[in-house]
């Protein structure tokens, strides 16, 4: 028998970073390349099409991005030539879907991973919502990331029987090193390490973890991530005094990211849209046993860390709520231990990568 070939449609794909990105690596790296022909059409202006680590990465170039869509001809022509045996679609991304009924790909399953729903322009796309229902109803199975988007969802919970629910993973492998911990605790070693990594952009709510910070004494909050909002946030710090309480640190090494999640006391994810649907940097804090404080989103973000168990879950918006959760798990040590020692379990239980890689593999069976 030959190969089964798996085609993923998307808006991005590596190198571009995003949840969206990395689920497709998870998937493609959790395919034996002895077994499966791998490629991803994606758009892009700034790479070239490329074939890397056993995948094909056809780019197309794009005319420009409406409603968090790459409008691209080129994109429409290649997927019409496409002839596979699995082809799977990452949404949101209206565009695919239009580009679907008039491309007509060739495929012998018809797959889709549901990251989460259109967020921002639902009134933008509410003309093409005919097509998109009629796109998902075609659809074999339904990938989703947490059982949360299946309940919260209005385009897919009708289809609740197609559903397939396999989150994100991670490796359990302790990849800091000591000497850089001990060396990041000493910097700040009369105060608690809060810590937070992402795009300085607005839906990442990193605005109101800083505001907090007037109400919490004794701890240091560390950013790591650059983006936009960066000078916005650093005049915020500086008009409130806070320089000694909130330190943006800009991007962080890859090789070092893992030092921070493991020199920190709790994790702060104060996300404030939707469109955050899962948040695996939630796992990756947690897999080193640190609580971690979340908001209510009612997506796969409240599905890794869950309120009360492995850390407490506050309101969007509320740097209230956010600091009266940051004292709680500053002033109890036990609880503190706690529910970190639940995260780690509930990382080891669900999230763990090597079994998540043998779940994506019967997915993949056409």
């Amino acid at each position: 028998m030959g190969k089964t070939k798996f085609t993923h449609v998307t808006r991005y794909a590596y190198p571009h970073i995003g949840g969206i990105e990395a689920v497709i690596s998870q998937i493609n790296d959790s395919l034996p390349n002895e077994d499966f022909e791998k490629e991803v059409l994606c758009c892009s202006n700034t790479e070239e099409s490329s074939f890397e680590n056993g995948v094909n990465y056809d780019r197309c170039k794009f005319l420009f991005e409406f409603a968090a869509n790459t409008i691209s001809p080129e994109f429409i022509w290649k997927l019409s030539r496409v002839n596979t045996d699995i082809l799977h679609y990452h949404m949101p991304f209206i565009f695919a879907v239009i580009a679907h009924f008039i491309a007509r790909p060739k495929y012998k399953k018809l797959y889709i991973t549901y990251h989460s729903d259109i967020i921002g322009y639902d009134k933008i796309m509410k003309p093409f919502w005919f097509i998109y229902k009629k796109f998902i109803e075609q659809v074999d199975k339904i990938h989703v990331l947490s059982p949360n988007i299946i309940e919260s969802s209005k385009i897919i919970s009708p289809y609740k029987e197609k559903c397939v629910v396999i989150p994100q993973g991670i490796s359990l492998q302790d990849n800091s090193s000591q000497d850089k911990v001990l060396k990041i605790k000493e910097k700040y070693k009369d105060k608690k390490i809060i810590f937070s990594l992402g795009r300085l952009v607005k839906y990442k709510g990193f605005i109101y973890g800083i505001d907090a910070m007037k109400k919490v004494e004794q701890a240091v909050y560390l950013i790591g991530g650059s983006g936009p909002l960066k000078e916005e946030f650093e005049n915020y710090i500086k008009e409130n005094h806070l320089e000694d309480k909130v330190k943006l640190l800009g991007r962080i090494e890859d090789n070092d990211l893992d030092n921070y999640y493991k020199a920190c006391d709790m994790y702060l994810f104060p996300s404030i849209m939707q469109s955050e649907a899962f948040g695996i940097v939630q796992l990756e804090a947690m897999k080193y046993g640190k609580p971690v404080i979340n908001t209510n989103l009612g997506t796969g973000v409240n599905y890794v860390s869950i309120d009360n168990e492995t850390g407490f879950t506050v309101e969007p918006k509320n740097s209230e709520e956010l600091a009266n959760a940051i004292n709680k798990l500053l002033k109890d040590d036990n609880l503190r231990k706690e529910f970190g020692n639940n995260a780690y379990n509930r990382v080891k239980a669900i999230f763990n990568l090597e079994q998540n890689k043998t779940k994506y593999r019967e997915l993949s069976e056409v």
